[in-house]
């Protein structure tokens, strides 16, 4: 069974044999489909993946001592370098108008999406991709929040660690996020029946 997060923190601090492998074994894939939905490029994503593995691999190892390693929540840590670093990327790449990846361009690509409990209710892989669509039309903000807590399954405090806002204004933003979703389904859907 793979260490939790927070006790690899530590054995990468300390340089146990294969700590860090399995902490990048353990956050790749999510932290990978978060970026992805910010940044919504597949290039870019990994890049950012890999540079926030170095980043917290030279924090946890140069920069912090035992007791901070200890302490720290290593999901939402690592989330919030992931998302610092995704809004500089996206920052430097202002000239592309934000919109969704072309069909050719992530062609046989699927980011990886667990069934939690937004998508318990979604039965057909239609249902899945117009959800992704949607997602995917979204202001930034909208589509990082409504992945955090709905497909990351996030608790409010980890998404005040990972986005540095409060959560009394976090459940407000959510909240507004969720309807922008509902209401752009809505759309999708009366306009998939229009045709």
């Amino acid at each position: 069974m793979t260490p939790h997060g927070d006790v690899l923190a530590l054995a990468v601090h300390r340089r146990e044999d294969g700590a860090f492998e399995q902490l990048v074994e353990q956050f790749e894939r999510q932290l990978f489909n978060y970026v992805y939905r910010l940044i919504q490029n597949v290039h870019d994503a990994q890049e950012v993946v890999q540079d926030t593995f170095l980043r917290a691999h030279r924090a946890l190892t140069r920069q912090y001592d035992e007791p901070k390693c200890s302490a720290l929540l290593v999901r939402p840590w690592l989330y919030r370098i992931a998302r610092n670093l995704a809004l500089n990327k996206r920052r430097g790449l202002r000239a592309h108008v934000e919109q969704p990846l072309p069909a050719e361009e992530h062609a046989g690509f699927k980011p990886s999406v667990r069934p939690p409990a937004l998508l318990c209710a979604i039965e057909t892989r239609e249902e899945l991709e117009r959800l992704d669509r949607a997602l995917a039309t979204l202001p930034v903000e909208a589509r990082e929040l409504v992945f955090l807590r709905f497909i990351e399954e996030m608790s409010y405090a980890e998404i005040a660690k990972t986005t540095g806002l409060g959560e009394a204004v976090l459940r407000g933003k959510v909240f507004r996020s969720l309807r922008q979703l509902r209401d752009t389904l809505a759309v999708a859907k009366e306009t998939a029946h229009a045709m």
